[in-house]
């Protein structure tokens, strides 16, 4: 009896170490400086996401995993709800995001009040016929909707392979579901971590220059006005406010 339960926690242990896979997610973010970039992106939209695989499901499917996500993650104030994205794509007679240019990403803003776009296309998304491996990758890019500018992008590969368990027919290894609910949710916990970062930064590099500021104003001479102020520096009730306004919540 004890070496058939060893055997079964040997088998058991194998399915995890074996089965689990991995993500491994890539990204660009363009340095935080003083200039308010990432603390002015209050409002995004997503538009829905393209694919290079067949079938209509793998968009539909991780763009409610993403929507999903960042919701729970609160790093924007507000998300436009998707039925109003698809119906100005529809009005500005938009199939998918391959096409934008800066005035379309400018429009859009304006007419869904957003800072910035989110868009973004699946690469894979389902079971490889050779060798079982369910995968899933995807790429996503942020949009400043002011100057069209790439503010975020990031790439998310996660795959998962047969376990042992699926072998033995003890257990289920991963849907592909499953995998991509992986994949898009680390994308997104490395989006919300690198915008709260970023505006941090900012925050900072703007209170530093405000008191900077202060400095030389306060030892200037008497009867000479102290330098005039760079271009870009937010005075400082200003840092203050978006200091507030990026705490963890």
């Amino acid at each position: 009896m004890m070496r058939r339960l060893a055997g079964m926690t040997i088998a058991i242990s194998l399915t995890f170490v074996l089965g689990c896979g991995g993500v491994s997610v890539r990204t660009y973010a363009k340095p935080a400086t003083g200039e308010r970039q990432y603390g002015k992106v209050k409002k995004v939209a997503i538009l829905p996401f393209d694919s290079v695989v067949e079938g209509a499901q793998a968009p539909k499917i991780a763009g409610d995993l993403f929507l999903q996500d960042l919701l729970a993650r609160g790093t924007f104030e507000d998300v436009e709800e998707p039925r109003y994205v698809a119906e100005l794509m529809k009005k500005l007679k938009l199939r998918n995001t391959e096409n934008l240019d800066r005035e379309i990403v400018r429009k859009i803003g304006e007419e869904l009040q957003a800072q910035a776009l989110i868009f973004g296309q699946i690469l894979l998304f389902g079971v490889d016929d050779h060798s079982n491996i369910v995968e899933f990758v995807m790429q996503v890019n942020l949009l400043d909707v002011k100057t069209g500018n790439i503010l975020w992008s990031s790439r998310s590969f996660a795959d998962a392979s047969t376990t042992w368990g699926q072998v033995l027919g003890v257990s289920e290894g991963p849907s592909v579901n499953d995998v991509a609910a992986a994949g898009v949710g680390k994308l997104v916990a490395r989006l919300d971590n690198d915008f709260r970062t970023a505006r941090e930064v900012e925050v900072e590099t703007m209170l530093e220059a405000a008191k900077a500021q202060e400095i030389v104003g306060a030892e200037a001479p008497v009867g000479e006005a102290a330098p005039a102020a760079q271009p870009q520096i937010a005075p400082e009730d200003e840092a203050e406010e978006i200091l507030l306004q990026v705490k963890p919540k």
